[in-house]
């Protein structure tokens, strides 16, 4: 069911959506069921994207079919440990759980251990090394303009 949801949604999307969701649920959870709660409308967007996304992976009647009552968690596929993060990073897994705990990063947990969306760590990849281009553009400009 992941990578179909994957399809209609990138890790971004996601994330932010988690994100939202979890300020949402904190902020919910000290008041009372009768209590009116505001909510922005960037939020409600990104967190109604995925609900609609997911809704739209379930049987007729939005009811899974064959669950267990205590199944074990399962990892996705797409999902990666942080050292395999590290791998694909090509950098130290201290490295990726600083990543994590700056919020660049968005970790599953599955049990105790952290497990990564592969399409995140590769769009992280990808941005670093754009931004890495752009960095050495401007220095080769620079060195151009100043004739080091």
């Amino acid at each position: 069911m992941a990578a179909q949801i994957q399809v209609a949604l990138n890790a971004k999307d996601i994330a932010d959506a988690r994100r939202e969701a979890r300020a949402l649920r904190a902020r919910v959870a000290r008041r009372r069921s009768n209590t009116k709660v505001e909510v922005d409308a960037g939020t409600l967007k990104s967190i109604l994207k995925v609900v609609d996304a997911v809704s739209s992976q379930l049987p007729r009647g939005g009811v899974v079919i064959g669950r267990a009552k205590a199944s074990k968690p399962t990892v996705a596929a797409d999902e990666i440990s942080p050292q395999e993060a590290a791998a694909i990073l090509q950098m130290s897994r201290p490295s990726v759980m600083r990543l994590i705990a700056k919020g660049q990063l968005h970790p599953r947990k599955v049990l105790s251990h952290n497990k990564l969306s592969r399409a995140e760590v590769m769009s992280y990849q990808i941005e670093q090394s754009r931004q890495q281009r752009q960095a050495l553009s401007n220095l080769v400009t620079l060195t151009e303009d100043y004739d080091f």
